[in-house]
């Protein structure tokens, strides 16, 4: 009878009807298939002895190794949460995280963690062993099943990233089709990016658009801004409005929304300080203040296209709690 589907006939408590369907088993054998997450009521795996049942609702007695692998799963998630990363969406092709300030993106073979031989921990690793974990336990569901599993190469690739001290939304995909095709057409299938940033002292234009040519320094790995085209420049162009303003010890800070037209290494940074108003926190481009002690910059907004499906995805991520310390 495991692995079987069952429709109940009668009112009454989940423990009871499963005791009638396996009257050759203990009390402790029954209830020991509840605890361990085998049995599920109309698609939900349901633990409580007392899950009141109705006429017409549908029972399912999952094969012990099936509920461990589904178990499994949760645990992984709960895992990468437990790393401050949160997954706001899922699908087969794609996987979109929430990442906190001071996380890695993904490692690079010049920060100071790879030049003294450490692993530094990286939002890429957390989401790359998820999605392994994941892989493994659904061939195991489907070999239990009786299914042909999917034995192909379970990975993430990224797909864009932000700074280590930026938070909010970053996209990988699932495998590397779904990668280049959106990639490929970021421009056309993202249809909203914005970013909330504080930055030093008042604003004083309420919206605009910053333009320059942005090149990186192989030695500092500063980029530098020029207001004209120059040899391995490559264009910047950075739309913003003012949200508000707020006096604190420290000094002005304004916030503001930005949008970017194109997608550049540190671009936000690079151009807010180019107007005379670093993002607080931001040392490396002239910022003197550091109310948050890291940098006031948050990928908030994501709307998008998804090239597999046709379906538009709206992702939104609150500004982290400790931006309430430069609100008004």
């Amino acid at each position: 009878m495991i692995g079987q589907s069952f429709t109940v006939q009668s009112d009454g408590p989940l423990l009871k009807y499963l005791i009638s369907l396996f009257p050759e088993r203990s009390r402790t054998s029954v209830k020991n298939m509840l605890s361990k997450g085998q049995v599920q009521v109309n698609g939900e795996t349901r633990t409580a002895f007392d899950q009141p049942l109705f006429p017409g609702d549908k029972v399912v007695i999952l094969p012990k190794g099936i509920s461990i692998a589904r178990a499994t799963r949760e645990d992984a998630r709960e895992e990468v949460e437990s790393s401050g990363v949160k997954i706001v969406y899922e699908d087969k092709d794609y996987l979109i995280a929430d990442k906190p300030s001071g996380l890695l993106t993904i490692s690079t073979s010049r920060g100071s963690a790879a030049k003294s031989g450490k692993k530094e921990q990286t939002l890429y690793a957390i989401l790359n062993a998820y999605v392994k974990l994941n892989a493994r336990m659904q061939r195991k569901e489907d070999l239990i099943s009786g299914q042909e599993p999917d034995r192909s190469h379970a990975k993430v690739w990224i797909v864009h990233r932000i700074d280590r001290g930026t938070s909010g939304l970053v996209v990988f995909a699932k495998n590397e089709r779904a990668k280049d095709i959106l990639q490929s057409r970021w421009k056309d299938l993202v249809i909203e990016r914005k970013y909330i940033a504080y930055v030093e002292d008042r604003v004083e234009q309420e919206k605009g658009a910053i333009q320059s040519w942005l090149v990186e320094n192989p030695k500092s790995l500063k980029v530098n801004s020029f207001p004209n085209e120059v040899p391995d420049g490559q264009l910047a162009i950075t739309h913003y409005r003012v949200l508000g303003y707020t006096e604190k010890r420290q000094g002005t800070y304004t916030q503001m929304e930005f949008s970017l037209q194109t997608g550049r290494k540190n671009q936000i940074r690079v151009h807010c300080a180019d107007i005379g108003h670093p993002i607080a926190g931001d040392k490396k481009y002239g910022a003197v203040t550091d109310p948050l002690r890291r940098l006031a910059l948050h990928a908030a907004t994501l709307v998008f296209r998804n090239p597999m499906s046709g379906k538009i995805v709206r992702l939104a991520s609150p500004l982290p709690e400790v931006f309430e310390r430069l609100e008004r």
